[in-house]
């Protein structure tokens, strides 16, 4: 004696389901955006991902200027520059590079 359970009684059963497992009762199938709103927050782990700040040279030089500290590797790559620009290898100046010689022809 296979008897079908009526149509009221199954929805009862699915309402008591999502109760139990709590889920959310939506028989008409609305967009409610629960499943957004399911998801983990993004938040902490956003926050997490960057690293902690990392003390540079300048700014020791910045807090203490009056005990003259020099970077080294800052005073080699000013050399550096310094030299270049005695050997005319040196960067352009501003508005004066290839691109700007050829729009003035």
């Amino acid at each position: 004696m296979a008897t079908s359970a009526s149509p009221g009684r199954l929805a009862q059963l699915a309402q008591l389901q999502c109760k139990i497992f709590q889920n959310v009762y939506n028989p008409s199938g609305a967009r409610t955006g629960n499943k957004i709103l399911r998801q983990r927050l993004l938040g902490p782990s956003m926050t997490a991902y960057n690293p902690e700040k990392l003390v540079h040279f300048r700014d020791i030089k910045a807090l203490y200027p009056d005990l003259g500290l020099v970077d080294i590797d800052e005073k080699a790559r000013l050399d550096e520059i310094a030299r270049r620009k005695r050997r005319g290898k040196g960067a352009p100046k501003k508005g004066q590079g290839k691109r700007a010689s050829n729009k003035r022809k």
